[in-house]
């Protein structure tokens, strides 16, 4: 990963997510109950919108840093 590169990051976040929605599921055939309805209600769901939002920044922020690195190399 080159300096001022987000994309690395954006990836490993990304699968990150994924990862633990499937095991979240896995688990979910496990544990249904009480508990675990509050603690994906408090803590999973949440995270859904929040994490899309700070993908969306970082590929932004990426791109600008890419446009920026060539802008000042030409």
């Amino acid at each position: 990963m080159k300096p001022g590169d987000l994309t690395t990051g954006t990836t490993k976040l990304h699968k990150a997510w994924k990862k633990l929605l499937l095991r979240w599921d896995s688990t979910k055939t496990d544990w249904r109950d009480a508990v675990s309805r509050d603690f994906e209600q408090k803590y999973l769901e949440p995270l859904g919108p929040q994490i899309d939002a700070t993908l969306q920044r970082m590929r932004a922020l990426n791109a600008s840093l890419t446009a920026a690195q060539h802008d000042c190399e030409h």
